[in-house]
């Protein structure tokens, strides 16, 4: 059964720019007499409209109230063609829509065997896509790392080509923190480190990444393991895709989730993907881990990727994947759409 909403501004609020990540800005049109209210709406990058009513209310809480609404209205008769388009597509599961090209064209590798950040370093990476599981803690339960082998050529512009992904339990370590390698990464001013952290970070600071207001710094983990963090510096390069999907595509009132950032970098594709939400197998696994230790449910971490559940490794290592894919995808949007693309 449709959702129903109690006003047009829920109705576009709620019912469209929630679902699909799309971005609304009310204002007052001074130039026109008397001073109506408008709403520009954006529904992907270099794609969008401004719409104005006729009401003149004022800029009380009730006037505001009122002229929003007004907007709203009429955003949603002039969008229609917009809405159906994107309503009618089909609806897949990020697994079930890239699962198959994730497992023909990335290797996983194991973080902890010795040749595997070796085979890292040799791609020459000037671009990674990072995701963690277990944030709760520092350094976290798993850390996911993306780079791509290849790139293609495509009428729009460089593409997505094959991948590689590091998968490294930081407790399999000496003193249990990050590796060497990881931490050479993480301070490398040349590469830039692709996250979708959101608001809240968390990834980022459980592994000692700081992108509060911009200053993008390192802090030491020294109560752990004193060695494993030293001289991590300021490090250049820490990139949000909510931020950046935010400078691309107008602001959200809450966070767009990878998924949505992925349909806003190909808004003309025949399906829309999203997270599954029925299969939590993977997602529970590391809730059950960091669960308190009295809990009977707690799950013991893993000492090494050998650990890990096949689908939860899977699930870990096309985070990743789909975070560099999503970057990548910005990136050739933007360029076709004629659009600044900086971070």
């Amino acid at each position: 059964m449709a959702p129903s909403f109690t006003s047009p501004k829920q109705a576009l609020e709620q019912g469209l720019c929630g679902k699909y990540g799309w971005s609304t800005r009310y204002f007052q049109d001074v130039t026109q007499f008397p001073v109506r209210w408008g709403v520009e709406v954006r529904w992907g990058i270099g794609r969008g409209r401004v719409f104005v009513s006729h009401d003149v209310s004022d800029a009380s809480v009730g006037g505001t109230k009122k002229g929003h609404a007004a907007a709203a209205a009429v955003a949603l008769v002039g969008l229609e063609s917009v809405i159906n388009d994107t309503t009618s597509k089909p609806v897949k599961t990020v697994d079930v829509q890239f699962g198959g090209w994730f497992e023909s064209t990335c290797l996983v590798l194991d973080g902890g065997r010795p040749d595997s950040w070796e085979t890292f370093w040799q791609c020459d990476p000037k671009v990674v896509g990072i995701d963690v599981e277990g944030n709760l803690r520092t350094p976290p339960v798993l850390v996911q790392v993306c780079v791509e082998t290849t790139r293609v050529a495509s009428s729009s512009g460089n593409s997505f080509g094959n991948t590689l992904c590091i998968l490294e339990v930081p407790r399999s370590n000496p003193g249990g923190g990050l590796s060497h390698d990881l931490q050479r990464l993480l301070r490398d001013r040349s590469i830039v480190k692709v996250f979708c952290d959101g608001t809240a970070n968390a990834d980022k600071r459980s592994l000692g990444v700081d992108d509060e207001m911009g200053n993008e710094m390192m802090t030491a983990d020294t109560n752990r393991n004193p060695d494993t963090n030293r001289n991590l510096t300021r490090a250049a390069h820490i990139v949000d895709l909510e931020t950046l999907a935010t400078a691309l595509a107008g602001p959200t009132s809450v966070p767009r989730g990878l998924a949505r950032v992925v349909n806003l970098a190909w808004p003309d594709a025949p399906t829309r993907v999203v997270k599954d939400a029925a299969d939590k197998s993977s997602v529970n696994f590391f809730i059950n881990i960091e669960r308190n230790s009295a809990d009977p449910k707690r799950t013991p971490p893993p000492r090494a990727v050998c650990d890990l559940p096949k689908n939860v490794a899977k699930y870990a290592a096309m985070d990743a994947w789909l975070t560099l894919l999503g970057f990548r995808g910005l990136e050739d949007a933007a360029r076709r759409e004629g659009v600044a693309f900086s971070f």
